[in-house]
């Protein structure tokens, strides 16, 4: 018996979920050094932005991959974690997701501060969110 098939309620809604929460968790991503590049120029201490972005960005993040996870699994044999397009995708996915939790810290994570590699960070961030877009676009090896 299966839970959900591809187009049912069900997997419309983790669909919903999963494309909210990459919408959520890129968006923050990319406004988070537009924020940075904007106070560098000036007096103001970006830490409250930076901390509400760090609060969205990483879990967006991860609920993104949890709920493709689970649409993966939903989806009555159509994908399979096998396929080149998903590995590649899972791949960039826990990529991003470090970056994101490294660079913008969740307030509820004590980790150290490595100031010294942001700008290396913050390129992999975004290149590991541009990449998984192109994938999850364009499919290569499905």
């Amino acid at each position: 018996m299966t839970f959900a098939a591809i187009n049912s309620d069900t997997y419309n809604l983790v669909l919903f979920l999963h494309l909210f929460s990459v919408i959520l968790g890129t968006g923050s991503a990319f406004f988070a050094q537009v924020v940075t590049s904007k106070y560098k120029k000036s007096t103001d201490d970006p830490q409250v932005t930076l901390t509400t972005l760090g609060t969205l960005m990483a879990p967006s993040l991860l609920l993104s991959g949890v709920f493709g996870g689970a649409l993966v699994g939903m989806s009555d044999d159509v994908y399979d974690f096998s396929q080149l397009w998903l590995t590649f995708a899972g791949i960039f996915w826990l990529t991003s997701l470090a970056a994101a939790t490294i660079l913008y810290k969740p307030p509820f994570l004590t980790l150290p501060d490595l100031q010294k590699y942001h700008p290396f960070l913050t390129a992999v961030l975004h290149l590991s969110l541009t990449v998984m877009l192109i994938v999850m676009v364009w499919k290569p090896g499905y």
